[in-house]
């Protein structure tokens, strides 16, 4: 084999591991882990200060809204009401829809000493306002021809 040639394989080897550790680096930095509040607070010390989205539901009468600092604290409790966390959602709005009770969806990242998720998304969701109204079909809006 010829110098140049071993040159230019030990040069696109280098350029191919170069690749390949960016790419596990930037799919490790921003792939995050989804949980329910209640598998949160059992990994909590595994993804401490790391970014993860919960879902769950916001626990009725936990909600403080500060319309001066436009933050919002809440806690987001799982379906079976076993476990909650403690929710920071700051210089931001309140969502319209947020209301106790509701389903939330939340990324940012997880403070397990003070178990707390420092919010960077919260998405509210309004399941009633895509359910058919009763009487009347969900794909046009009519009323269901079986009821004649």
């Amino acid at each position: 084999m010829s110098r140049k040639r071993t040159k230019i394989i030990i040069a696109s080897l280098i350029l191919a591991a170069a690749l390949a550790y960016l790419v596990v680096a930037g799919v490790k930095n921003t792939s995050m882990r989804h949980f329910a509040p209640d598998a949160l607070v059992a990994h909590a010390q595994e993804v401490h200060n790391k970014a993860i989205q919960v879902d769950g539901l916001i626990a009725e009468g936990t909600t403080q809204w500060d319309p001066t600092k436009f933050q919002l604290t809440f806690a987001v409790r799982d379906r079976e009401g076993q476990a909650s966390v403690n929710v920071l959602y700051a210089n931001r709005l309140r969502p319209d829809n947020f209301k106790d009770g509701g389903d939330v969806f939340i990324q940012g990242k997880y403070n397990a000493a003070e178990n707390l998720i420092v919010a960077s998304k919260l998405q509210t969701k309004c399941a009633s306002k895509y359910e058919a109204a009763e009487g009347m079909t969900a794909q046009t809006g009519g009323t269901d021809m079986a009821d004649y």
